[in-house]
């Protein structure tokens, strides 16, 4: 998805008894993670991998439910894998095609999250999701980071906890060149946040805790409102705009009365990909003042692959090399 990878595990996990995707993902962390080693870290995988398993929904009503998994354990939510999934289950034809518009329900950790893939008469398909509901924490706060200083960011939540950050109040550019010192930064910026600020989604303790820094930064796309880089779990660099970064930004925006409810702008990334976005409608979760965000994207199916393990081979399960 724009570059950003994801490897969907179709069989070898075990089943998992939970009835919630919580549950599910609680039980597959504490018995199974060595399987998420597996496929996420080198050999078979590498520092930014990012993958999702299917697993059964809780709900009759859903298509499906999946956990998301990286480098450093498990997602809470994830844009660009629902947007790869979209893409994967249209044209593998693991659902009925219906046009001119299919609709997918798939229950995330965050939440259920509605999936659409529009299809022409060429058999074109345009992948949008609706996104959970997602808010401001803070506007224009201020945090001491160790060896930077001051900094301002806004905290938001879009299915995960993120600060973003101006690239330019850095003195950087997000340009390839930066990409070392902006994944270094983003994760000196999210330990510093996290040792001092409590992550406070209104319903869900579970969604508690910092998972990113976004930087953003000016787009040379005059289609573009803007640019950003997402660095997530322990320093993996996100490849896409990043489904669940542009819905806080999103929520950003829309509080700083920037952007109009249904007012679309499109968000690029290192790649060059781009993300549609916009706040599809106003909601209020728990008390809180929040959007549901609507986001669009493009995914490639790349392969398909079957990994072993050597019960024998000493590295197994996996390591890491950074």
């Amino acid at each position: 998805t724009g570059g950003e990878p994801l490897r969907v595990s179709l069989s070898g996990f075990p089943a998992l008894d939970g009835a919630s995707i919580l549950s599910k993902r609680k039980e597959l962390s504490l018995n199974h993670d060595y399987l998420r080693k597996v496929l996420m870290w080198e050999p078979r995988g590498h520092s930014d991998m990012y993958g999702a398993l299917l697993v059964d929904p809780e709900f009759s009503t859903s298509d499906i439910g999946v956990i998301f998994m990286h480098n450093n354990g498990y997602s809470t939510g994830c844009g660009h894998a629902i947007i790869a999934l979209t893409k994967i289950f249209i044209e593998t034809k693991t659902v009925p095609l219906i046009k001119p518009t299919t609709k997918i329900l798939i229950e995330t950790p965050s939440g259920i999250v509605t999936a659409f893939a529009r299809v022409s008469d060429t058999n074109f398909v345009e992948v949008y999701f609706e996104n959970v509901p997602s808010f401001v924490q803070e506007l224009d706060a201020i945090i001491e980071v160790p060896e930077i200083g001051k900094i301002k960011y806004d905290l938001a939540y879009g299915g995960a906890f993120y600060a973003i950050v101006s690239i330019k109040d850095l003195n950087l550019e997000l340009k390839h060149k930066y990409l070392d010192e902006i994944t270094s930064l983003g994760k000196k910026i999210k330990k510093a946040i996290s040792s001092k600020v409590d992550c406070m989604h209104p319903t869900e303790p579970q969604m508690n805790s910092l998972y990113g820094t976004i930087f953003v930064d000016d787009s040379d796309n005059p289609e573009c409102h803007s640019k950003n880089i997402c660095i997530f779990a322990d320093g993996e660099l996100d490849r896409s705009p990043t489904g669940t970064g542009v819905s806080a930004r999103v929520a950003v925006e829309n509080s700083r009365g920037n952007l109009n409810t249904g007012e679309k702008i499109y968000i690029e990334s290192i790649t060059g990909a781009i993300f549609s976005v916009s706040a599809k409608k106003t909601v209020s979760i728990g008390g809180c003042e929040g959007v549901i965000p609507q986001v669009g994207g493009d995914a490639s199916i790349t392969g398909k692959s079957t990994f072993w393990i050597d019960p024998i081979d000493p590295l197994k399960d996996g390591f890491l090399l950074k």
